[in-house]
């Protein structure tokens, strides 16, 4: 009889087992260890708010500041210019570049557009930021896109109220066309709330969520697939990228313009127009931009305003909080195991009349663990096969599992 409880154990372990995997990775089941993740991180939110002392920088800043516009072609500054400072800062090789102004001259296009055009090319990935008109609530009628519809990203993995995200109203000033090739468009949104600064993570474009520049910037250094950027709204908002990386946001999706202690490395772009080796950077300056993941390069009003440096600001405080660590697939088999053989322990020792109640204080208490561990290490264990494991268990127990004293054959009377 054992063994028979065993084998039926083993083939509806094996067999649902399977099944659930193959429902997981094709993302039915997802769902499920998605909810109960927000729930873990809702609980752990001071923690994922608090920056990582410990972070290497990230993030450098590049800025074209109009008190220096004596030092430059014209200002605005033309596209040879540009040109100039993106040849300059090509050998740092940074992983992403976020150019925060809009590049755009207007018509007739300017000398040197096509060679501004190469020197993009020159880095493996590239945002380019665009000037719009945003809201809080939808507007009356269809954003004006410039026919930029089909060049703007989209987030489809969104939970909770898509709604409560901003709405993008019009685009204003994109990019010239010359300059997109391989580059992807972004908008670049900042609002002043409470004596702070705020950046829409998403955007609302009609039935669409696209992401805004921020998020584009870290999606792509954390090489984040859009299909795999998971956007949550409402409360316990954030945005759950690969690497472990969870970015926390308010309600609405805005991100909290915030830094680590040391703010961010801020670079002059005069000092990279001085030669393909940029001999005019202190070397602080060069040791910032080898170590800036990500590059932002923006202009600097006269009166010292600058959206690029709240970008990048906001960039580096996402970079430095800590990470979240998903177990990997063999830790995960390990865990899958542990679970099997308690449910066989269910099947062969536990009575029918306990099974239920025992496996619910099993699944209880393996909840209970993932709780507690993610609580105290930040690491993170997908319970839908463990819990369906002890259920299995507890129901295969029931059914099969070994009599009670109750329901044992009576025994025959000895002569006497």
């Amino acid at each position: 009889m054992t063994a028979l409880r065993l084998s039926i154990l083993l083939l509806c372990l094996g067999g649902g087992g399977w099944h659930l995997e193959r429902e997981r990775q094709a993302g039915r089941l997802r769902q499920v260890d998605e909810w109960f993740l927000d729930f873990l991180t809702a609980n752990a939110r001071e923690r994922l708010e608090t920056p990582d002392p410990a972070a290497a920088p990230e993030v450098a800043l590049v800025t074209l500041r109009e008190r220096d516009r004596a030092e430059y072609a014209a200002w605005p500054p033309p596209p040879l210019d540009w040109r100039t400072i993106l040849q300059g800062l090509a050998p740092f090789e940074p992983d992403v570049l976020v150019v925060a102004a809009p590049l755009n001259w207007g018509q007739p296009a300017p000398d040197f557009l096509p060679a501004l055009a190469e020197a993009l090319l020159a880095f493996p990935s590239v945002v380019l930021g665009m000037e719009a008109q945003w809201q809080d609530v939808p507007p009356p009628h269809a954003p004006f896109l410039g026919g930029l519809e089909d060049q703007l990203p989209r987030l489809s993995n969104v939970s909770g109220d898509a709604e409560l995200a901003p709405s993008l109203k019009a685009l204003v000033t994109a990019p010239d066309p010359a300059l997109l090739g391989q580059s992807e468009l972004g908008v670049l949104a900042v609002r002043a709330e409470g004596g702070g600064w705020r950046l829409p993570y998403a955007l609302r474009a009609g039935d669409a969520l696209v992401p805004a520049l921020a998020a584009q910037a870290l999606a792509r250094r954390v090489r984040t697939p859009y299909a795999l950027h998971r956007l949550r709204l409402g409360p316990g908002a954030g945005a759950f990228l690969e690497q472990g990386r969870f970015v926390p946001l308010a309600v609405n999706g805005e991100m909290r313009v915030s830094a680590p202690a040391e703010g961010v490395p801020e670079v002059s772009a005069l000092g990279l127009m001085t030669g393909t080796l940029a001999e005019g950077l202190p070397a602080v300056e060069k040791q910032a931009l080898s170590g800036g993941r990500i590059v932002v390069i923006g202009i600097e009003a006269a009166d010292g305003s600058c959206e690029a440096r709240l970008l990048a600001r906001a960039l580096a405080g996402a970079l430095a909080l800590p990470r979240l660590r998903v177990l990997t697939l063999r830790e995960q088999w390990a865990v899958w195991a542990a679970s099997g053989l308690a449910a066989a322990w269910l099947v062969l020792r536990v009575r029918r009349g306990r099974a239920l109640s025992t496996g619910a204080g099993l699944m209880f208490a393996a909840l209970v663990a993932v709780f507690l561990v993610f609580q105290s290490a930040l690491v993170w264990c997908p319970p839908t096969m463990p819990v369906f494991a002890l259920a299995s268990g507890a129901l295969i127990a029931r059914i099969f599992g070994r009599a009670g004293a109750g329901n044992a054959a009576p025994q025959p009377e000895k002569a006497p």
